[in-house]
């Protein structure tokens, strides 16, 4: 089973995540609600996709890819901005976070379940 790790701290969006992804099938979510408790799950487990919000209460999720690699993330998991930021804007902080791409929310679930299904082939 393929383990996606969520860092997210608004619980309505961490389920509406978890409904989503478990939808592909051989997947189940792990959810962390802040930086430190990803820094934590990754030092201790294996991670094959990241997602991350922008907005977490101890770290700027464009700044916290690079402390999840050095806590163990593997370089080759796929990670993942979720944001309600504009396009453009989405981007550019993915770009700069280091990020492979980024998801805008509100999230479509079928574009969501496409765009899973390629990071993770």
């Amino acid at each position: 089973m393929r383990v996606v790790l969520y860092v997210e701290d608004d619980p309505i969006n961490a389920m509406l995540m978890q409904g989503i992804v478990e939808l592909q099938g051989g997947c189940r979510v792990q959810v962390a609600r802040s930086g430190a408790e990803a820094r934590l799950f990754v030092a201790s487990q294996r991670v094959d996709m990241l997602l991350c919000d922008l907005r977490l209460p101890d770290v700027s999720g464009d700044e916290l890819l690079q402390e999840l690699r050095d806590a163990g993330l593997a370089t080759n998991a796929p990670a993942l901005l979720v944001t309600a930021e504009p396009e453009d804007v989405a981007a550019d902080l993915a770009r700069r976070g280091g990020f492979d791409g980024y998801w805008s929310k509100p999230l479509d679930v079928a574009a969501t379940l496409r765009s899973l299904e390629r990071w993770l082939d």
